[in-house]
């Protein structure tokens, strides 16, 4: 009996699956707001960790009609571009936390052939930023994001990057925390691998091919698939 590898290409969410903002998230915010809050007198009060928290893994878009929603967009999108450029500032500066082993479990992938893409709804400096951090952003075939033009959600994401690399469903795996990973692999036919270390709850780990624990266990992608 011969085997061929059972994947060609793994997806990989970025906050909550390569890195976690958690620890700095709060203080970014907390400075962003309070400075936009001595120039307009707006919003009228500070998120909590908790709310910010489960906005992670939302486009941007979202997280700020959810946390502020009395803001105009214009607003909004001032606020939140300065929150990006004080989060990846310190993620430059080595601020953040990236998950035990993931730099070795990438490259393990990625020296095996598989094509390794994010699949984030987070912004371009953002994403670029951690994986550039890591090590890891040579190892990625593509970093696609979201452009609001032609891609709207991660489930848009996928399925235009499959399109592009000319990628089966059958073929990709999307490793993730959110619910929103669950939904772009179950509406790409992609698996689903669930990491539990990430910021995500049993509930948005349904109808995981495998629940991980730590980066490590990503290897098991590799496992070979056997032809009858």
């Amino acid at each position: 009996m011969s085997s061929q590898p059972r994947f060609q290409a793994v997806f990989f969410d970025v906050d909550g699956t390569i890195f976690s903002s958690e620890g700095i998230i709060l203080e970014v915010y907390h400075d962003n707001f309070k400075e936009y809050q001595k120039k307009t007198g707006k919003p009228k009060k500070l998120p909590g960790l908790d709310e910010i928290m489960a906005q992670i893994g939302k486009p941007v878009r979202t997280i700020f009609d959810n946390l502020v929603p009395e803001l105009e967009f214009a607003e909004k999108e001032e606020l939140s571009n300065s929150i990006l450029s004080d989060l990846v500032r310190r993620i430059e500066n080595g601020k953040g936390h990236y998950y035990d082993g993931i730099t070795e479990s990438v490259k393990k992938l990625a020296d095996a052939g598989l094509k390794i893409f994010a699949a984030s709804n987070g912004r371009k400096p953002y994403v670029d930023a951690i994986l550039k951090a890591c090590s890891i952003y040579g190892l990625f075939t593509e970093v696609p994001v979201l452009d609001y033009e032609e891609i709207h959600t991660k489930i848009e994401l996928v399925d235009h990057t499959m399109k592009k690399h000319g990628l089966k469903p059958e073929h990709c795996a999307l490793l993730g925390d959110r619910e929103s990973d669950r939904q772009a692999a179950l509406q790409n036919g992609v698996a689903y691998v669930a990491c539990a270390y990430g910021h995500g709850d049993a509930e948005e780990h349904r109808d995981a091919i495998r629940i991980i624990q730590s980066a490590s266990e990503m290897s098991f992608l590799l496992d070979p698939q056997p032809l009858r």
